[in-house]
Parts: C-alpha cells; sequence; structure tokens
C-alpha cells in the first residue's frame, strides 16, 4: 500500500504548488495524509456524478484538474454546493487533490498534451511569465479541414465551433491554450495560422474576425478533460502498485438540434 502523503510529494515534485497562479487552490482539497491508498481515479471537476462514480469503484483518491472551489466554503450543508461536494468525498473517505494552474503551465498539462496529439513541436509559450499556453509548428502540414477532423477525433466530445473557417487552408503554425484562451487572442494574431481554445465569446469571435484569426474552440471541457494523460503515465511509473482509474465525464453542455 502507498500512503497518501508519497503520491501528495510525488505531484508536487513534478508540478510544483509555486507554479499556480496566486488566486487558485491547487494542491490537497481533502484527505488525511496518512491514509493508505490502493485506487486513484481521475476527472476533470469533482462533481457529484464522478464523486459517486468514484465511490463505486471503491478508489481512495480523486486526483482533478479543477479544485472543489477557488473562493472557500462558509458553511457546510448538503442543500449549498460546493459543501455538498465536501461532505460527499468525507463520507465516502475518498481523498481529493487539484492540479489546476500549476498544471496548465507545466509541460505535463493539457496544452501539451493536445500539441502531441496534433504533433505540434512547441517552440514558446504564448505568455513567458507564468509560461501559459504554447506555440509551435506542426511536424506535417495540414489543411484547417484536416485539423479540424483530427482534433474532434481525438478531443472529448463537447460544443465545438470555429471563426474564420477556411477548410483548404493549409496551417503550419499552431497556438494552443487549453481551458479558456481567449484573453491571448490580441497575442497569437498574425503570428499563427490557427488558434485552438475554449470557452471564447461573442466579442472575443468578433474580434478573431477583425484580425483575421483562425480559431477553433473545442471547449473548456475538451480541451481539459484529458489533463491526466502525462500525470497518469508518470504515477503508473513511480507507483506500480496503484490501480489508476479514469472516470467518465461528460460535458455539461447540450447542442439543442430540434428545438
Amino acid at each position: 500500500m502507498v500512503k497518501l502523503k508519497a503520491v501528495k510529494e510525488f505531484l508536487e515534485s513534478l508540478v510544483p504548488l509555486y507554479y499556480q497562479d496566486s488566486w487558485d487552490n491547487s494542491g490537497l482539497q481533502f484527505g488525511d495524509e496518512e491514509k493508505e491508498i490502493s485506487k486513484v481515479g481521475f476527472a476533470l471537476s469533482p462533481s457529484i456524478a464522478v464523486i459517486e462514480e468514484a465511490k463505486n469503484a471503491e478508489i481512495d483518491l480523486l486526483i482533478t484538474h479543477h479544485p472543489l472551489t477557488i473562493s472557500g466554503v462558509k458553511r457546510f450543508t448538503f442543500s449549498t454546493y460546493p459543501s455538498n461536494l465536501l461532505i460527499r468525498l468525507i463520507r465516502s473517505d475518498i481523498a481529493l487533490y487539484a492540479l489546476h494552474t500549476n498544471l496548465d503551465v507545466s509541460p505535463l498539462g493539457p496544452t501539451a498534451v493536445i500539441a502531441d496529439l496534433l504533433g505540434v513541436e512547441i517552440e514558446s509559450s504564448i505568455v513567458e511569465n507564468p509560461p501559459y499556453g504554447a506555440v509551435g509548428t506542426l511536424k506535417m502540414e495540414a489543411t484547417q479541414a484536416e485539423l479540424l477532423k483530427r482534433l474532434t477525433s481525438v478531443l472529448p466530445k463537447d460544443v465545438f465551433r470555429t471563426v474564420n473557417f477556411n477548410g483548404e487552408k493549409p496551417v503550419r503554425k499552431v497556438a494552443i491554450c487549453s481551458g479558456s484562451g481567449a484573453s491571448f487572442i490580441d497575442l497569437v494574431a498574425g503570428k499563427v495560422d490557427l488558434y485552438i481554445t475554449g470557452d471564447v465569446k461573442y466579442h472575443d469571435a468578433m474580434k478573431a474576425v477583425d484580425l483575421e484569426l483562425t480559431l477553433f474552440d473545442m471547449g473548456h471541457f475538451g480541451t481539459e478533460r484529458l489533463f491526466y494523460i502525462k500525470l497518469k503515465e508518470e504515477l503508473a511509473k513511480a507507483f506500480p502498485e496503484l490501480e489508476l482509474i479514469t472516470l467518465d465525464e461528460k460535458s455539461p453542455f447540450e447542442v439543442v438540434r430540434d428545438a
């Protein structure tokens, strides 16, 4: 058996907590560091459905990208959010550890995972300090249509949208920022052939149109759900005795087709 403390210390050696933004809440959210664990589950967010699945699978430690809370918990009642999530974790004796913005700026994070899936050789960050996002070159040139098809086949299903899409146009230079990267539109416009991110609002999309930037909004869930890929590989090597399980999740958004 492995103690939670050992896994916590290993994760923080890979992705230090001091990498996170000052407003963030990465790290151990709940759990006794002396607790012995044998099963670890991975999920993007600690939702009710995820916690119930973790309970049924007899998970000892849940590793998520999103923290349980960033703003804090003022009262502990089953009728308020997110205290109802914490109460479920306590009742089920499931420890929770989150790697959020510290993972976003790490070479083990979801942006790097997307770059690997697309065959993008990363050359720099969109922002240097802290190093958010990635800018790089495709190992093999592809058209916008080919890249969109590749993305929709490898990323988890979400609401996918494009701005300034031209299917036949070739792409070499790519910028990527998992999660919410619309604030970086000004920084990548005119420098890349394509920007891949999520959570793009209307006025951000209009800006991209006027800046002639092709943008693929692959969703917050779609671009971050695979956050665990590199972490899982590292944990498997360091703790071969642990059972590592990827829990089921889906995007909270649904596409209305026949309203």
